[in-house]
């Protein structure tokens, strides 16, 4: 029955198993931060770790992804990265101390940055042009299901057997998703990447993102002006620059920023990036306020954030549906202008607002933000040349996941920041807490607010022109290998 399909819906298959885990994985470990704070009796700040290290461990290895799976095989490089996803979930599952865990969650971060791009990579060579929008509805799966069991059933294990088991849970996942790639993946590679490796492109890259957010998550508790902040990043800036100038001149690139003199694709993650780190930020503050302000357990914060994925789930087939008729630029002014309006709400909870109320609030969230993120990923990918997608992904999820650390270690400095100000010195009252939590959500709405500007350069004739351009490029038949290979 699985060699009936065509070979693009078994690719499709293999990447959902490895999407799925990323989903799960990153919204039950929110979930458990406060439990984790009161076992390993740490602060929030540095629990916050086992988020932003997995995130910027994704941002460190994912550059190598691309080049990486075009020189050895994106068959043999996506089920390696899987094994190591895979290994790390099991360790982390035994960590005994925070450290541990904020090394095993490191590690994790390693199979996960090779995986999601290398699966991003394969998917999109098998769906060119605006087809894109078809991958992206076939993949809303783990996206919509994901977010929808990852705090219900982290919350429940956290509350009622162990936070352990919340990495546990990704062993039958990616077990299951291992032997089916296995079986049927067939394996690619690209003639560009036969000779070197930009391995000082991957240490200034990864080192420069790692300070960077170091200085920013040390600012929620040591001050925007002391030595370790203002020190970390400059020289998080300073290696940066380094990055970029060796990107410049390596051959092949770790990442190939000939891509940006492209207009789509530049201005594609230009406005993934904020909106990326906002969702990150936001998920992670959501967290807490119901834990630490509203003092729910884990499964009652589990439960009321489940249902956030109701409007995905409603809108994304929609939105993929709809692509070719309506264009990216009106999609997008519509997910933008209502991710906008529909998180400004959340300025106004307290620490008595009804649960009724917060998931109606999320329910309505997820509505738009499909919208605008089907005609992004399309534009970024849709036009890029099938021996170009293996650094176009590592580019985008490069992007992707920095912007998603960072929002996190932003978001969070904010309202940790916000609330000792309120506070006037003393200790954190609950009103101050609520004030802090506020000023959060405001920073969430006013970062949305860029990508809704960069819509307005988005022209759809020129999208549409390069969409075509690159199926006419495409021999025929080129994305359909054989099972049988």
């Amino acid at each position: 029955m699985v060699r009936r399909l065509h070979y693009k819906y078994i690719v499709a298959i293999v990447f959902m198993f490895g999407l799925f885990m990323d989903m799960v994985d990153s919204t039950v470990v929110n979930i458990a931060v406060p439990q984790l704070s009161k076992d390993f009796h740490a602060s929030t700040a540095s629990v916050e770790w086992t988020v932003t290290g997995y995130l910027l461990s994704l941002a460190v290895f994912i550059p190598a992804a691309g080049f990486l799976s075009d020189r050895f095989g994106t068959k043999k490089s996506f089920l390696t990265a899987m094994a190591i996803f895979l290994i790390a979930s099991a360790l982390c599952g035994q960590a005994r101390s925070l450290q541990e865990l904020i090394f095993f969650r490191f590690l994790q971060g390693m199979g996960g940055g090779m995986m999601t791009p290398v699966g991003t990579a394969m998917l999109s060579r098998e769906f060119p042009g605006a087809e894109r929008a078809k991958a992206s509805a076939i993949i809303s799966i783990p996206v919509v299901f994901g977010p929808t069991m990852g705090p219900v059933l982290g919350g429940y294990l956290i509350e009622y057997v162990s936070w352990r088991w919340i990495f546990y849970i990704n062993l039958p996942i990616g077990i299951i998703g291992f032997l089916f790639g296995l079986k049927y993946l067939t394996e690619h590679k690209e003639p560009y990447a036969r000779t070197g490796f930009d391995f000082i492109g991957l240490v200034t890259g990864g080192v420069g993102a790692a300070l960077l957010l170091y200085a920013l998550s040390e600012a929620a508790t040591s001050g925007w002006t002391s030595n370790k902040v203002v020190f970390g990043g400059l020289a998080g800036i300073a290696l940066g620059a380094v990055f970029v100038w060796q990107e410049l001149r390596a051959h092949p690139p770790m990442i190939d920023l000939s891509l940006f003199k492209r207009p789509l694709f530049t201005l594609g993650n230009a406005m993934i990036m904020p909106a990326f780190g906002v969702f990150s930020g936001f998920i992670f503050i959501l967290t807490l306020y119901l834990q630490e302000l509203q003092g729910r357990s884990p499964l009652e914060a589990g439960l009321i954030q489940a249902p956030s994925a109701i409007g995905t789930a409603i809108s994304l087939p929609i939105a993929a549906r709809i692509y070719t008729r309506v264009g990216p630029r009106r999609m997008m002014i519509v997910g933008f202008t209502g991710a906008v309006l529909t998180m400004a709400p959340f300025a106004f909870l307290t620490a008595s607002s009804p649960a009724w109320i917060i998931v109606t609030f999320l329910t309505i969230r997820g509505l738009p933000f499909a919208f605008a993120m089907v005609a992004a990923q399309t534009i970024i990918f849709g036009p890029i040349e099938n021996d170009k997608q293996g650094p176009c992904s590592s580019a985008y999820n490069t992007l992707r996941q920095v912007a998603a650390s960072f929002g996190v270690a932003l978001i969070a400095t904010v309202a940790i920041t916000r609330q000792h100000f309120y506070a006037a010195g003393g200790p954190v009252t609950t009103h101050a807490a609520e004030l802090g939590y506020r000023d959060a959500y405001l920073a969430c709405v006013a970062l949305m607010v860029l990508p809704l500007f960069l819509v307005w350069f988005i022209n759809d004739k020129k999208a549409d022109t390069e969409m075509s351009r690159r199926l006419a490029m495409e021999p025929a038949g080129a994305a359909q290998p054989s099972l049988s290979h």
